[in-house]
């Protein structure tokens, strides 16, 4: 049996349906012949009752519809189940002998639809080809007059377009059945994928699904009014512990803005932000009731489109903050009473160094002794005065300059002896290459904290036996600047870790563990400082290479006194730790 492609991929189930059709498709033909036989016996004048073709062709269709009814046909093979339509023809072809005029050739076209579904490309050739034989056999005989019992009114030209319209019939019915077939195949593969599809479909959002409910963090998916359409355990979690029922829609969220006090209006939710276009990333909000139990959170919004570009939904993200904000809180107190402790004695101990060294008599050892003395307790008072300024907003605590002549080379040599003992100590050596004489017009006193800050990282942040080479240049150019080099052989710092570098408070990941203290204050304040004088200060470093620090600004400035206001405190999500 010829075959298409596409049928031979997959199971062929015509013989089941076939099998499940045989005795309805019989009974079927067979009453339509006992129809015929009736309006013939009742209208026309031929007598059957002795024709042997007649009885030939009744008794086959009887016979052949006892055997539908009777024989299992889904245990025998298909090509076995073609004998009953063929009888069929064959029936209806010897009662067409009897009587042409009848209409039992017209029967015919059943049989061979039957054969052309069922039996593909075969099934209409045996159909078409035994019907048509068939009628010209009979038509043949009739006008030969080889046989007696062959009614002598058979017209060969009905027989010949019978023939015709019967092979005709079955062509259409088997070309349209394989296309059907195909399209059945088609649909079917279409359809397995599509259950696998919808399979995958469900696996993956069962998948999503626990993810979603896995993050400790709220999530909430808005569509564009801001109803609410999904939302994670931890969203329900954070209602719980607010005392709101887990259904609790979103603009029903108390909301307060960061005095903890006016509520956020609905025009300001988060959602509707993002919605007017702006970018709302780790915004600071109060979550709860004045009289209940509130949260500090941070939240995020993101649009996502659809595959018109429109926007499909908002996805809402909420993260307690609250440990954070407490944590920040804490350190910035703990900042200002030991500033303020420590301001006190400091004060204290200037004033009775400045008593002392007005004093006449003192020996000249010991006067230089106080000066020394004098000299670093102002540094540090002015340490933490710095220290206040990193963490207050007020304009009285800003740095301040006093420009001035210097002697930038002198004043490099200074800062390299001062910190020569603590190099000692670890074994590392200090290069120089300190061009003499270079000047600029800064403040000494906030250029030396600059190069004490890189000097004593230099140091801290080295190998035990490491190096660190000191420079000062004159830069050439039609602006006069100078340049201060200090490099390293220490550990260095990934990317990651130099991008937080000039943030307050921050010390990099490696060294949070160590036993190398800092206030993550130095490098922020010393950029201040360089930004002041007009300067610029540029890092680079590879983790496990070292680290260069280069300071760049003018040698002479148009400024006055000049001031610059401290950085606000960072927020609860930017707080990480530097060298």
């Amino acid at each position: 049996m010829d075959r298409s492609p596409i049928r031979d991929r997959v199971p062929d189930p015509a013989a089941s349906r076939f099998g499940d059709s045989v005795f309805r498709s019989q009974v079927f033909l067979t009453g339509a012949v006992g129809f015929v036989v009736c309006v013939t016996v009742a209208l026309s004048d031929r007598p059957l009752d002795d024709s042997p073709a007649f009885f030939i062709g009744m008794t086959a269709m009887l016979w052949v519809t006892i055997a539908a009814a009777t024989i299992p046909w889904l245990r025998i093979a298909q090509r076995w189940q073609m004998v009953v339509p063929l009888l069929d023809i064959a029936a209806l072809g010897m009662l067409r002998i009897a009587a042409p005029e009848s209409g039992f050739g017209i029967l015919m076209v059943f049989p061979v639809i039957w054969l052309a579904t069922s039996f593909k490309r075969s099934g209409a050739i045996a159909g078409a080809g035994l019907a048509s034989v068939m009628l010209l056999t009979q038509t043949t005989l009739a006008q030969l007059d080889f046989v007696t019992f062959v009614a002598p009114t058979t017209n060969p030209t009905a027989a010949i377009s019978l023939s015709v319209s019967l092979v005709f019939v079955a062509g259409v019915v088997y070309t349209t059945s394989r296309r059907v077939e195909s399209q059945r195949v088609l649909l079917r593969r279409q359809t397995q994928m599509l259950e696998a599809a919808l399979a995958r479909a469900r696996i993956q959002g069962s998948t999503l699904r626990e993810a979603f409910d896995a993050v400790e963090f709220a999530v909430i998916s808005l569509d564009r009014d801001g109803r609410t359409l999904d939302s994670n355990r931890a969203t329900r979690a954070l209602l719980g512990d607010l005392g709101l029922p887990p259904t609790t829609p979103w603009h029903r969220f108390p909301l307060y803005r960061a005095d903890k006090v006016t509520p956020v209006p609905p025009a300001e939710f988060p959602h509707v932000r993002a919605l007017a276009g702006e970018i709302v990333d780790s915004a600071t909000y109060w979550i709860g009731h004045r009289t209940g139990t509130r949260f500090t959170i941070d939240v995020s919004a993101r649009l996502l489109h659809d595959q018109q570009g429109a926007v499909d939904r908002v996805v809402v993200v909420l993260r307690d903050v609250s440990a954070e904000v407490r944590a920040i809180t804490a350190r910035d107190d703990l900042v200002t009473s030991m500033s303020h402790e420590l301001r006190t004695p400091l004060s204290s101990v200037l004033g009775y160094v400045d008593l002392a060294l007005e004093s006449e008599g003192l020996p000249d050892e010991t006067r230089d002794m106080l000066r020394i003395a004098l000299s670093n307790t102002e540094r540090l008072n002015t340490l933490v005065t710095d220290l206040l300024a990193a963490r207050s907003s007020s304009p009285s605590t800003a740095i301040t300059l006093s420009l001035a002549a210097c002697d930038v080379s002198r004043l490099m040599s200074e800062s390299v002896d001062a910190v020569r003992p603590m190099a000692t100590e670890r074994l590392i050596s200090i290069q120089l290459d300190i061009v003499e004489g270079v000047e600029a017009v800064v403040d000494a006193f906030r250029l030396r904290q600059v190069v004490d800050n890189l000097l004593s990282n230099a140091i801290k942040y080295n190998h035990s036996g490491g190096r660190v080479k000191v420079a000062v240049e004159v830069v050439p150019g039609a602006d006069e600047k100078i340049a201060i080099r200090v490099a390293d052989t220490g550990r260095g710092m990934t990317l990651d870790e130099q991008k937080g570098l000039f943030q307050r408070f921050y010390r990099a990941e490696s060294v949070r563990g160590s036993t190398v203290h800092g206030t993550g204050l130095g490098l922020s304040i010393s950029r201040e400082i360089v930004v002041l004088h007009g300067g610029t200060i540029e890092v680079d470093s590879e983790a496990g290479r070292g680290t260069e620090v280069v300071v760049t600004i003018p040698t002479r400035t148009d400024r006055g006194p000049t001031t610059t206001a401290p950085t606000p405190t960072l927020s609860a999500h930017d707080h990480p730790e530097t060298r």
